[in-house]
């Protein structure tokens, strides 16, 4: 380990620890929402889904919420539920990228850090990227613990890895749509929404859809896409809300993100805190509504993948509700 890396490390480590004993977890959960939102969070009785989704992540810390949020360990959980076919190719992992693991790369690849989300470099010519520029950039995402962020408490004890997996792109060569289905369970009842992400890396647009691909009057982040480019309905729809259900049974919330690949269904990442509760619906209705939703106590109620085991219904044959 070279002096520069260790040097990055204690300095991100003793920011951390400062960080964390300038205010608690609750401290800076509490102020970050009031910045964003403009008021505090009831984290005693809460109502609205950010408001849930804030009181969650401060108590995310157990066994079954860290594997499934660590890129590498879901993989295994994935496997054993909808089949290994399911997983984009893993091309190698290790703690640190070496000039030996790049060399051995392919032209074209996804790297990415294990421990958190927005740490990824998309790779389509190995020859436009040197090995000094992607270990700088990777020894920043290891270097720092994601959690420390928001104080999403999930992904604080995650042993930190880089990751290398295939570039999965479609028949023009670009990267596929992003699908990400927002699972929750109440009552033994499931119900999805669809969030479509379009154009990530160049006009991004977000929608969102009912189950049977209605399109919900919902704003979030970024703009909805414009009169006649709005998403279509992907002739796999029935493929990716039973492999999405099939992962979200047990949970009463779950975000989870798949790709279709040249007619093929891909799993991405299972999230529990998409944007670690900040993001800001238009209208907020729909705010409270997915709240509504959300199931807070049972999924208080998990620590393990035996809980969870517990708790998942016996018919994997499970109906999806609409919700508008």
């Amino acid at each position: 380990m070279s002096l520069l890396f260790s040097f990055q490390r204690l300095r991100c480590l003793c920011s951390e620890t400062f960080r964390r004993i300038k205010r608690s977890d609750r401290q800076e959960a509490i102020r970050q929402y009031q910045k964003r939102f403009g008021h505090p969070p009831s984290l005693e009785n809460p109502t609205s889904w950010s408001e849930k989704l804030t009181r969650f992540k401060l108590e995310a810390d157990r066994p079954l919420y860290r594997q499934l949020a660590d890129k590498l360990a879901v993989r295994d959980f994935v496997a054993a539920q909808i089949g290994e076919e399911y997983l984009i190719p893993l091309i190698d992992s290790a703690p640190r990228l070496s000039r030996k693991m790049f060399d051995a790369l392919p032209e074209a690849f996804v790297i990415k850090a294990n421990h958190g989300s927005a740490m990824n470099h998309i790779v389509f010519n190995k020859a436009q990227v040197s090995f000094a520029q992607l270990r700088q950039e990777t020894d920043r995402w290891i270097s720092r613990n994601f959690y420390c962020g928001s104080r999403e408490t999930q992904y604080r004890q995650i042993p930190r890895r880089v990751l290398v997996e295939r570039l999965m792109t479609d028949r023009n060569g670009t990267v596929p749509v992003d699908y990400k289905f927002h699972c929750f369970r109440k009552n033994g009842k499931p119900y999805i929404i669809v969030q479509v992400d379009s154009d990530r890396f160049d006009d991004h647009c977000r929608d969102y859809f009912t189950a049977d691909w209605q399109r919900l009057p919902l704003k979030v982040k970024y703009p909805n896409s414009p009169e006649g480019r709005h998403p279509v309905r992907p002739e796999q729809l029935d493929a990716l809300l039973q492999a999405a259900t099939t992962l979200a049974n047990g949970f009463a919330y779950v975000r989870v993100d798949l790709y279709v690949v040249q007619g093929r269904v891909y799993f991405g990442e299972m999230t529990f805190t998409p944007g670690s509760g900040f993001e800001r619906f238009e209208p907020p209705t729909f705010d409270r509504a997915w709240g509504d939703l959300f199931d807070l106590e049972h999924q208080l109620s998990l620590f393990t993948l035996k809980d969870l085991e517990a708790a998942r219904i016996s018919n994997t044959e499970m109906v999806v509700t609409n919700v508008a």
